[in-house]
Formats: structure tokens, C-alpha cells, sequence
């Protein structure tokens, strides 16, 4: 049986010669762990690929069988260092193949690469000769991960120099073996790092699921499967939300085979701690507290999923579609946590969004209010009146638009007529948020239109008024969150208007005047954020 995917442009790939029977890591496997933040000439320099190294080689240590004394890291090598650590490798475990003990190779490269070979601080590793190397290995299992791309334009995309696609193609010559092809992006597409990530996307969520993340049968192992299903889906939504989507793909072309167990989560028993999450949401873990270093960004699709951790503290906080529950967590080494079990903050996202938090950049809401306001001319009561509002939310303030409406009755002073105001009121806010424990507290000013009407209840013949005018006031508001998007907001503050008034003497127009009154407005009602 012959396998063949084409591997251009970014590209995890795993080469997996395995025994027919699935079974995990045998206690006898070598792994050497490769990152160089340096490429070529011209090539922008990474900032995490030893890093991602040294995480894959940490997880595999911890969780998957590997022994310290098997692990080797080659960080910032050149080409011939990384040649001759492998050979010497393959040397070995020749040596020891006549003692009967199942063996496994596993191999991890994080840095700058193109299409025909790995870019190694100025030298170059050409992709048939690696490919060589780890097929030609004695170990029974062969496992050949390589975080790289081909192209790219953004700053620190790993693999800027173009080159001719190149096929990786394998014979599979006994019955026994298989391949798997994993890449960490799609022909054409790019596979990128993170600065809050502090990794690349692909090695991050590859080491969160071989955390357990993935496990999706709960069984307390991670396939090859698991880890590729989950580390996909997370590098797609993570890429998502950059220039250059990520697309990894998979191709395992064995029939009837078992999968591959890469890690066993009841290994680390005793060494780490386990965090069992709660409903299915994103949780992001930060090394102590909040602003830490990111451990881990993970998103498991099933309800309590664990994760193993170093022991210590971590800030967590998971993303709900509403708003974030932010948990303060210490791990023991041994111990259970029950992240449900444990106290948190509620952050709603227009928090979040106005102190510079979160991934949105704004939270739209809408308001119905119901108040009173002042008397606007003499001889007139205090109006009831009714808005309905909408409004944004950015870091830097809101922004509101509301539509007023308000009426009033009074007999004016020149004749004693009883009259109707009628007013209808078009305007913007500008507010700013400032965010207590109990409530959140606003201060603000808003500008509107108005239409201002007049009728007259008399037996007389007098025409209705209309004015045009405008109104100015400041805000005072308090709001409280009553769940989900609802809270309950009360508001109020001066308010001054400018329009033209009719003035009379007994039911006959006189004359035009400025208006100008200065008087009070209060609301109170609902606010829906979301």
C-alpha cells in the first residue's frame, strides 16, 4: 500500500510506522526534540519555536512513558547537529534491538522551513534526507512532527521563502505498518505563533490535548485521533482570528489499524495536579494570577474534562456566551480540583470590553426607560415621558442614540388657556463607566432634537404651535445586572432647552421669543446588553 499527500506550505507532519495492535509509547522510546528560532537569510526571526520544543518534550516526559535519559533537546543547532543527533540516536537503538524490547522514535521540529527543506540558523536540513532518517530508524514506532509552513507575509509566520510543493511518499511494506500525515496548515496557508500564546498556535493546542483535553472518551488516554480532532478544531478557531486562517489536515491511510496512544493522564499521578473543568465552554489558564503568563487555552466539548497541570497557581477564566467566570485555583501535586466546587467573579463583556478585556471589541445594547422631566414652561406641570434606547459600548466610552417622547398639561399665564406640550425628542450620550462590585456607575452628556407641539383647549379659535428646538443635559446613571444581558438602570441629571416660544395675551399672538428653561429629567427601566 502506498500513501502520498501533498505537504506545501505550512505543515505538521507526522510520519507513523506502528504495529498493528493499538498500544501506547513502549517504555523503550528515544525522543529528540528540535527548535530553532533563526531560519534563513531574510527570514524573520520566531520568538517561541524552542520553546514549543521544549513544551512537546515536557508532555511527553510527564504523560507519555517518555524517560529524561531518552530525551534529547536540540536547540538552535545547525543542520549538522540535528544529522548527527538523529544518526547517533538510530545508532543506539540498533544496538539494543537484539534484547526483544518493543522501541519508538519520536521526533519534533518547531521553526522556519519551505517546501524542500528546514531552515536551520543559515543551513539547511533538505526534507527527503529527514524523512530518510526517521523511515530508516530500527525503532518499531515512528512518529515525525514538524511545525513549520512554506510561505508567509505576516511578521514571525513561520516559513517565508517560497518553494516548489514537494510529496512525501512512502512505501508501506509489511502488513504491520501504517502512515499518518498530519500538517499544521493546508497547502498555501500559514502556520503562525502567538504572543499571548506565547507558542504557535498548533504546538499549543497539540500539548493542551496530550493534557487531556482531548480525551474524548474520557478514558484517561489521548490517541493520535483524539490530539489531531482537537488540536485542529482549536488552531481553526484560534487562526480565525488573524490574517492568515490555519487549516491542519490529517491522512492516515491504514486499514484496520488501532490508534496510537500518545499519553496517559494517570501517569502523572502523583507528579501533577488535575483540574477538572466544568460545563463546555473556552477556558483560559494564566501562570498565577490574572495577567500571567497563558498555560493553557483550551475548549473541551464535553462536560468535566481534566486537565494534569504542574502544581502551583492559575488564574482561570472561562468564557461564557454571556459573560466570563473567573477562578483563582490552586493545584497540589496529587490532588483533584473541582473547578465547579470553587468561588468565582462574574465579568459580564461590556465589563470586559470597557476595561480592555476579552476578544470583543464593543457590546450592543438596547434600553427602555419610563421617568419624568421638569417643567419646561411656566404655567406647565412636570411631564411624564418614555425612551427607548440604543446603545455601544467601547473601551474608550459609550455611545448612545435615543428616540424621547414626552407630554405635559398647563394653563399658560396670558389668559389662563389650558394647554397640551407635546414633545418628541431625537439625540445622542456620550457616556463614561466606571465599574463597581455592586453595580456600575455612569456620568455623561447628551444632546437631542426636538420637536416641540402645543393645543390649546378652548372654545376659541387658536392655531397650534410647533417649534423646532434643541435640548442639552447631563447623565447621572447607576446600573445594576439583574442576569444574562438584563440590568436595571436609573438615571437622571439637568437639562436646558433652546426653541422659539409664542407669546400671547388673551388667546392672541403677540410675538416670538428665545426659551431657554433650565430644569430636571430622571428615568428608570431596562437595559439589555449583549
Amino acid at each position: 500500500m502506498r500513501a502520498s499527500l501533498p505537504l506545501s506550505g505550512g505543515l505538521l507532519l507526522a510520519l507513523l510506522l506502528l504495529p498493528l495492535t493499538a498500544r501506547a509509547l513502549p517504555e523503550r522510546t528515544w525522543l529528540v526534540a528540535i527548535g530553532h528560532d533563526q531560519g534563513a537569510r531574510g527570514e524573520v526571526g520566531l520568538l517561541y519555536a524552542e520553546s514549543d520544543a521544549r513544551a512537546f518534550a515536557e508532555v511527553l516526559r510527564q504523560q507519555g512513558r517518555v524517560s529524561s535519559q531518552r530525551t534529547v533537546l536540540v536547540l538552535g543547532e545547525d543542520a549538522a547537529s540535528v544529522r548527527r543527533t538523529l544518526q547517533e540516536i538510530n545508532a543506539t537503538i540498533r544496538a539494543q534491538a537484539g534484547e526483544g524490547h518493543p522501541t519508538a522514535l519520536v521526533v519534533f521540529y518547531s521553526g522556519h522551513a519551505d517546501a524542500t527543506a528546514l531552515h536551520l540558523g543559515g543551513t539547511e536540513l533538505p526534507f527527503e534526507e529527514l524523512k530518510t532518517l526517521v523511515e530508516g530508524s530500527p525503532a518499531g514506532v515512528r512518529l515525525l512532527v514538524l511545525d513549520a509552513c512554506r510561505s508567509g507575509a505576516v511578521t514571525r509566520v513561520k516559513g517565508v521563502t517560497a518553494a516548489e510543493s514537494f510529496r512525501i511518499s512512502l512505501w508501506d511494506e509489511l502488513t504491520s505498518e501504517g502512515l499518518a500525515i498530519l500538517t499544521s496548515s493546508a497547502a498555501g496557508e500559514s502556520s503562525q505563533e502567538s504572543d499571548e500564546l506565547r507558542g504557535s498556535f498548533f504546538t499549543h493546542h497539540l500539548v493542551n490535548a496530550l493534557r487531556g483535553a482531548a480525551d474524548q472518551d474520557d478514558d484517561g488516554k489521548v490517541t493520535l485521533t483524539e490530539a489531531y480532532s482537537y488540536a485542529y478544531t482549536q488552531t481553526l478557531r484560534s487562526s480565525g482570528q488573524t490574517v492568515a486562517l490555519q487549516h491542519p489536515t490529517y491522512s492516515w491511510d491504514v486499514k484496520g489499524r488501532g490508534d496510537l496512544v500518545l499519553s496517559n493522564l494517570q501517569d502523572a499521578q502523583g507528579r501533577l495536579g488535575r483540574l477538572r473543568l466544568g460545563a463546555p465552554a473556552l477556558y483560559l489558564l494564566r501562570d498565577g494570577r490574572r495577567g500571567g503568563a497563558v498555560v493553557a487555552e483550551v475548549a473541551p466539548e464535553r462536560q468535566l474534562r481534566e486537565l494534569s497541570l504542574p502544581a502551583g497557581q492559575y488564574f482561570v477564566q472561562q468564557r461564557e456566551r454571556d459573560e466570563y467566570r473567573e477562578y483563582q485555583v490552586t493545584l497540589a501535586a496529587g490532588a483533584l480540583v473541582e473547578l465547579a466546587a470553587l468561588p468565582f467573579e462574574t465579568v459580564r463583556y461590556d465589563r470586559l470590553v470597557r476595561r480592555r478585556g476579552g476578544d470583543k471589541r464593543f457590546v450592543q445594547s438596547v434600553s427602555l426607560l419610563g421617568g419624568a422631566r421638569g417643567a419646561m414652561l411656566l404655567g406647565e406641570r412636570a411631564s411624564p415621558q418614555l425612551s427607548v434606547g440604543y446603545g455601544l459600548d467601547f473601551d474608550w466610552g459609550s455611545l448612545g442614540l435615543r428616540l424621547r417622547g414626552a407630554t405635559s398639561q398647563g394653563a399658560a399665564l396670558d389668559g389662563g388657556l389650558r394647554h397640551r406640550h407635546d414633545e418628541l425628542g431625537l439625540g445622542v450620550s456620550l457616556q463614561r463607566f466606571v465599574d463597581l462590585s455592586w453595580a456600575s456607575v455612569a456620568f455623561g452628556l447628551f444632546a437631542e432634537s426636538v420637536l416641540h407641539r402645543q393645543t390649546f383647549d378652548t372654545q376659541r379659535a387658536v392655531e397650534d404651535r410647533r417649534a423646532l428646538g434643541v435640548a442639552i443635559g447631563s447623565i447621572l446613571a447607576v446600573e445594576r445586572h439583574l442576569g444574562g444581558g438584563a440590568a436595571l438602570r436609573l438615571e437622571g441629571g439637568p437639562v436646558t432647552g433652546l426653541f422659539g416660544h409664542t407669546t400671547s395675551q388673551d388667546g392672541v399672538a403677540r410675538g416670538q421669543e428665545l426659551a431657554s428653561p433650565l430644569t430636571w429629567w430622571g428615568s428608570g427601566g431596562l437595559v439589555w446588553r449583549w
